[in-house]
């Protein structure tokens, strides 16, 4: 029974260390916005608003460090098109980190 619970956690791991790697599929990116948020009803409006912008795939807003973590489609936006959509909303924005799908290799 031991050896079964061994054997499931390290497919558990391996699993989930295969889905972390494929979180980003070829052709999406990632970007971390920080920004001048500062209350819930900021959040919302990013919330209710950015999803909708051509090209966004996921978005986590965290009031906490006034961050918006962005996964879009490189084909479809890029990093300035999301920062004026959220600088349209009346919020200032800096990328403070950008991240890409690696090429599969062939």
């Amino acid at each position: 029974m031991r050896n079964l619970k061994l054997a499931l956690l390290a497919f558990t791991t391996m699993l989930g260390a295969t889905t972390l790697k494929a979180a980003l599929k070829a052709g999406e990116a990632e970007v971390t916005f920080k920004t001048t948020i500062h209350c819930d009803h900021c959040k919302a409006r990013l919330e209710k608003s950015i999803p909708f912008e051509k090209g966004v795939e996921d978005m986590e807003v965290k009031l906490s460090d006034k961050t918006v973590r962005i996964k879009y489609k490189v084909a479809k936006t890029s990093v300035e098109n999301l920062k004026k959509a959220i600088e349209k909303l009346g919020y200032e924005a800096e990328a403070i980190a950008e991240s890409k799908a690696e090429e599969e290799k062939k």
